[in-house]
């Protein structure tokens, strides 16, 4: 893990941009330490100065004038003091805003860009915790902590060159504590970072197991195991009270220690002082003025102890988001990529080798496959035979270790990822809805496309009668993850996305494989029209939906062990003629 200095110097980066207003409040901020001082002066010149003056003229009769302009010049002073302290807390609280859309911007968009295997290792709950809670922990960092942290260090030196130009001597013993409050907090940050860090991680559980139970309200329901989920969900929310509790007790200790600490020089200021008065060395009110200031001096000593502590507190949010933004994508554009115009659709694994690591088991060596340009093929094979694998490889959501995919001719690596995209599209067997209007969802891929273009899909997809059949039609918000419609209605508006896009390659991974026999059939329709000028790989557990493709490749444990027609195939290879016989006995 980067030490604390370079993560500091790359948070630095994320502020850069608002260098004007960081400068504005900077001078705020000085403007604010300058009125800090005021106040004690004013108190001086009363106890000194005026009081001494009325006395003196008591006789001559009341002058108020004197008063009045006292009066009116404290007043200008605390006016002055709020609207400076608006407009720094008008700018800190733009720049935090600023840095946190830049901050969760730059974030997602790195998380889109990494590797399948990535979001398919983490929870959703945990990226999402990643992405609002430490972010905005590190935002209220950037922005108030490090506020105060100037307003500390302009207030401390402020004071400081005024109690020195005072009485040079007291100041020095009123600054004696400070070394060991630096000394305690120090010790403290460190066992608050770690408590942050656990505490963040805890609270990122949460999300995850909060997300699942959510996501899987259905099954959860199903199986009456809604009290199992409440104390799994417990038991994860006790974890993050005892850290509650622990963090608390910690910042408690370190606040009072400093505060304890802080004491002792005012109060050995106070006996020296009252000495010093004795000896007339020293007037009443340059005493209590310094004494207001010593307030000040240890105020700013203690905000900068509890800045240091926030900052090691925030550290273990910094730590997790760094640790994202530090994972290299596995699937990267190539700096100069190739660009198809009119892609023919002609595809091709050459030598391919390949495995997800970890233990997955799971080694495809050597393969070879060519699908030529509107030629339809099916993969065929048991569960782990590697038909999801070529599908994952085809659509450059992995790179093969050894071998080439193509496109055309082109090497995938080489090509544009979105020309790849624009070519190439998949209806998985679990469609994707959004929650959004069914027109959105349709042209997801083609934001642009006009409602004329939206409705044709639809017909072509078999799916514009039931979108007339609701109230709203095209502008009817579907649930999220599609949850307001059936597993067919679902399929076939993914379908139509596909149709509207218009790719000249179409995947399809076991899309009517979960449908009823109906559902089956308006998409087999929807199909022969939609593949007839497209090259297609279809995936599919009901063999008798690829009886007439052009060819039918068998898989078993990462190799083609067979290739051919479904007449051809079923009297010389046994693994197919095994799946057909198993499908015909279920």
């Amino acid at each position: 893990m980067d030490s604390d200095r370079s993560k500091i110097a790359r948070l630095w980066e994320y502020l850069r941009p608002y260098w004007l207003p960081e400068l504005m409040a900077l001078l705020v901020m000085m403007v604010i330490a300058a009125l800090t001082l005021v106040l004690p002066g004013a108190v001086r010149y009363l106890i000194d100065d005026l009081i001494p003056s009325l006395v003196a003229h008591a006789g001559e009769g009341p002058d108020l004038q004197p008063i009045v302009l006292f009066g009116l010049f404290l007043v200008g002073v605390y006016l002055a003091h709020v609207l400076f302290s608006w407009l720094r807390d008008y700018l800190a609280g733009y720049i935090g805003a600023r840095i946190i859309a830049d901050m969760r911007s730059e974030l997602f968009a790195h998380l889109q860009s990494l590797s399948l295997s990535f979001h398919q290792n983490n929870q959703v709950g945990e990226i999402m915790s990643r992405i609002l809670s430490d972010v905005a922990r590190v935002q209220y960092l950037l922005t108030s902590t490090l506020l105060m942290f100037f307003t500390n260090i302009l207030m401390l030196v402020a004071i400081l060159v005024y109690l020195l130009n005072v009485n040079w001597y007291l100041t020095l013993i009123a600054i004696v504590p400070v070394p060991l409050t630096i000394v305690i907090t120090s010790v403290y940050g460190r066992r608050l970072h770690t408590l942050n860090r656990t505490l963040q991680e805890t609270i990122a559980a949460l999300s995850g197991r909060m997300q699942e139970s959510f996501s899987g309200i259905k099954t959860v329901k199903a199986f009456g195991q809604e009290e199992r989920e409440a104390k799994r969900l417990g038991s994860v929310i006790d974890r993050i009270t005892k850290l509650y509790v622990r963090i608390s007790v910690n910042t408690s200790l370190s606040v009072n220690v400093v505060q304890f600490i802080s004491m002792l020089g005012p109060i050995v200021v106070l006996a020296w002082g009252t000495y010093l008065i004795a000896q007339g060395q020293m007037q009443l009110g340059a005493l209590i003025a310094f004494y207001m200031l010593l307030a000040y001096l240890y105020s700013p000593v203690e905000g900068l102890a509890s800045t240091h502590i926030e900052v090691k507190s925030a550290m273990a949010s910094v730590d997790r988001i760094f640790e994202y933004l530090d994972i290299p994508p596995s699937v990267v554009q190539s700096a100069n990529p190739v660009v198809l115009v009119e892609p023919r659709g002609e595809i091709e694994l050459r030598d391919v080798s390949f495995s997800y690591g970890g233990s997955s088991g799971f080694r495809m060596e050597h393969l070879n496959l060519r699908v030529a340009a509107r030629e339809k093929i099916a993969l065929v094979g048991p569960s782990g035979s590697g038909k999801t694998t070529i599908i994952n490889l085809i659509m450059r959501f992995f790179d093969p270790d050894r071998g080439s995919v193509t496109l055309d001719g082109v090497d995938l690596r080489s090509l544009s990822l979105a020309s790849l995209r624009n070519a190439i599209s998949i209806v998985d067997q679990e469609p994707l809805l959004f929650r959004a209007t069914i027109r959105e969802n349709i042209c997801y891929g083609i934001p642009e496309a006009s409602a004329s273009e939206v409705e044709s899909a639809a017909t072509i997809a078999n799916i514009a009668a039931f979108i007339d059949s609701l109230p709203d039609r095209y502008e009817h918000i579907v649930g999220e993850r599609g949850v307001t419609i059936s597993g067919g209605e679902k399929q076939r508006l993914c379908l139509a996305r596909v149709i509207l896009k218009d790719p000249s390659v179409v995947i399809l991974d076991e899309a009517t494989s979960a449908l009823d026999s109906n559902s089956e059939y308006l998409i087999q329709q929807a199909l022969e029209k939609v593949l007839a000028d497209k090259t297609a790989i279809i995936i599919a557990h009901r063999l008798s939906t690829i009886k007439h493709v052009n060819r039918i490749i068998a898989l078993d444990r990462g190799e083609i062990v067979d290739e051919g027609r479904h007449d051809v195939l079923m009297e010389r290879s046994s693994l197919y003629r095994e799946l057909v016989e198993r499908q015909l006995r279920s």
